[in-house]
């Protein structure tokens, strides 16, 4: 029967049930009228009067008044103003919540992806990077870390943002808050929901069960290693893996809300034994399980101590966490409102990298690593070369299958350089030009007693002849290179072959060429391997002069680093970084006005100590020259 047929029957029988009341006595009615099925709520009946507080249409129908129920309607009825207007008033509130909630879920993830591109099309701005007061504000507003003085150094709870980033925490946290607490639509009395208070709590905890997944999918997006804002901003990987653990914080915490608020929800009800058992409240606590073990699992010891431990759980538990939400949803929904759509572009980015990855270590192939021991480093120090097609520079993930049964790890190494195929291959420093070349050894230095190398050049390149190997250097530690050390430590230096396989490289560092390019000089500071990290900028060099200090405990390392760099002055002296800091910031004629682009990388408090003189350079000399600092982390 299709619509118009029915309207019509039931015109018809509404026409009829009107004639025979007007033929009847006022007193006596049809039988069906006498036996009336209330409706129910959904936890409870009410009686057919209004409920106090309700209002209703004024209308009226000589049809009979059904209330609904289980039993089978076999006669066109009619609904009752009271019952039609408490089920108006939940379905309006439930569709106007739950827009609501995508509204609020979409805004969290369009600020979280796009402020980061916003902010940064600040540097396309032309005289911006070479403006002193732009970065006489900078060093107020973005380089300090957000509280004390350490912010690559970790606390007992981790890395102290920098202000810069400070501020995007605040900004998504005070979304999160904000977004959360309201608007909510709320009306009362109507079907579902008996009271304020249950309506409340079920709305509240359905919208942080949503807004959990809109950090959810930003945080998976920032854990990538070809995150596409690496490409379109100038905001570093270890930046985005920052953000990505608050975002990880606020989604644990909107998890844990959901699912509390709609546990006591359905206890207050007396219906949580009955939800219990239903597959969406099991898979529910599946993915709130999950959620919650990931941050035990990822605190900074386990990282630092048992990092294939955290890497393995972090994946595993991520996963189950977005198979849980989605059967929670699939089960409770289908798909029907598309609450599921949230897991699927979560499990998408996730799906997309691993592609990536995996075509990146088809294209770079299999090849062949030596592993060597290093001279003079007590067994501190590894070096890595890799034949077959060089890698230029940035982060190469390697992978050695054949090293241990976790033959799908991968680890992070920065390119030192390519050159000739040889095990005992080493970098070349030339040098054209006016300049000086120093090599400073040091026992004693505040930036963890390192040794120190200073170049200091008006137009020196680094370079290296291409040729068919790339060269890493690795500190030992655990995990990875503390295997690899172990097969070549010996009371005389040794040499391995492994089969390796290559991810990337990497340029972890953000878009920043625009910066670089304004800059006319470069100044490079590195504390041990740190030095890999920076040889790259001192070889691209920059328009005007291009200096390196590098800082080292282990004078083996700097022999097999810079074997060119034989002539020693200042033995045993520490390297004065405030004091290098001060010459290059400070004009002092005008052949060096300009930007100044600052490389650091090197131990945390290394890091640390640069960025706080900088900083305190800054802000007390008004004649300090513009700059770009660029932190070359290599720690998470």
């Amino acid at each position: 029967m299709s619509y118009e047929d029915a309207l019509a029957k039931a015109r018809e029988d509404e026409s009829k049930a009107s004639n025979n009341t007007s033929s009847s006595s006022s007193h006596k009615t049809s039988g069906h009228h006498m036996k009336r099925t209330p409706l129910l709520r959904r936890h409870g009946g009410h009686d057919t009067s209004s409920p106090e507080g309700l209002s209703t249409f004024n209308v009226s129908s000589s049809l009979p008044i059904t209330a609904g129920g289980s039993d089978p309607l076999n006669e066109t009825s009619f609904v009752g103003p009271s019952d039609w207007q408490l089920q108006y008033n939940y379905l309006y509130d439930f569709e106007t919540n739950e827009a609501g909630h995508t509204t609020m879920t979409l805004i969290i993830i369009f600020v979280g992806v796009f402020l980061p591109t916003i902010l940064s099309l600040l540097r396309f701005i032309p005289g911006l990077t070479q403006s002193r007061g732009w970065t006489y504000w900078q060093s107020f507003l973005v380089y300090p870390a957000a509280f004390g003085r350490q912010h690559r150094k970790p606390n007992i709870a981790g890395n102290v943002p920098n202000r810069g980033q400070a501020l995007y925490v605040l900004l998504i946290s005070i979304l999160n808050i904000i977004l959360w607490l309201g608007p909510y639509t709320i009306h009362q009395p109507q079907a579902s929901f008996s009271s304020l208070k249950m309506q409340t709590i079920s709305i509240v905890g359905n919208r942080a069960g949503d807004m959990a997944m809109g950090n959810v999918v930003v945080l998976f997006l920032f854990s990538t290693r070809n995150n596409i804002l690496l490409y379109v901003t100038d905001w570093s990987h270890s930046t985005y893996l920052l953000l990505h653990r608050w975002l990880g914080y606020w989604a644990i915490f909107h998890t844990i809300v959901h699912s509390a608020m709609l546990l006591a929800n359905y206890v207050i009800q007396g219906t949580y034994e009955e939800e219990l058992a239903r597959e969406y409240w099991i898979w529910g606590i599946v993915g709130t399980v999950a959620v919650c073990a990931i941050l035990p699992c990822s605190l900074l010891p386990v990282r630092q101590k048992v990092y294939e431990f955290f890497l393995g759980s972090h994946i595993v538990l991520a996963l189950i966490f977005i198979i849980g939400y989605y059967y929670h949803i699939w089960y409770l929904y289908k798909y029907n409102w598309g609450y599921e759509i949230f897991a699927f572009v979560a499990g998408g980015i996730w799906g997309l990298e691993h592609v990536i990855r995996l075509a990146s270590m088809a294209w770079q192939g299999s090849r062949t690593a030596t592993i060597s021991a290093i001279a003079d480093v007590d067994g501190e120090y590894i070096r890595i070369e890799i034949d077959g097609k060089p890698l230029k520079d940035g982060v190469a993930y390697l992978a050695f299958p054949t090293l241990s049964w976790r033959f799908w790890e991968t680890h992070p190494f920065s390119v030192a350089y390519s050159g000739p195929l040889a095990s005992e291959g080493s970098s070349k420093v030339s040098a054209s030009g006016r300049g000086e070349k120093g090599l400073v050894v040091s026992k004693n230095s505040e930036t963890d007693a390192e040794n120190a190398v200073g170049v200091d050049e008006r137009t020196t390149v680094i370079s290296a002849t291409e040729g068919s190997s790339t060269v890493f250097y690795a500190r030992v530690r655990t995990g990875i290179t503390k295997n690899l050390a172990s097969r070549v430590s010996g009371p005389q230096s040794q040499t391995m072959q492994l089969r390796v396989v290559v991810e990337g490289p990497y340029h972890h560092s953000g878009h920043i060429s625009p910066q670089l390019s304004q800059c006319k000089g470069i100044l490079c500071i590195a504390g041990g391997v740190g030095i890999t990290a920076c040889l790259p900028y001192v070889r691209q060099g920059a328009s005007g002069s291009t200096r390196l200090f590098w800082s080292s405990r282990k004078k083996g390392l700097i022999t097999a680093l810079a074997p060119e760099c034989t002539s020693r002055n200042g033995c045993g002296e520490r390297l004065d970084l405030r004091g290098i800091l001060t010459r290059e910031l400070i004009v002092s004629n005008s052949s060096e006005d300009g930007a100044l682009a600052i490389v650091v990388c090197g131990p945390p408090g290394m890091s640390d100590e640069v960025r706080d003189d900088i900083v305190e350079i800054v802000r007390s000399n008004p004649l300090c020259r513009a700059y770009v600092l660029l932190d070359e982390a290599f720690s998470w």
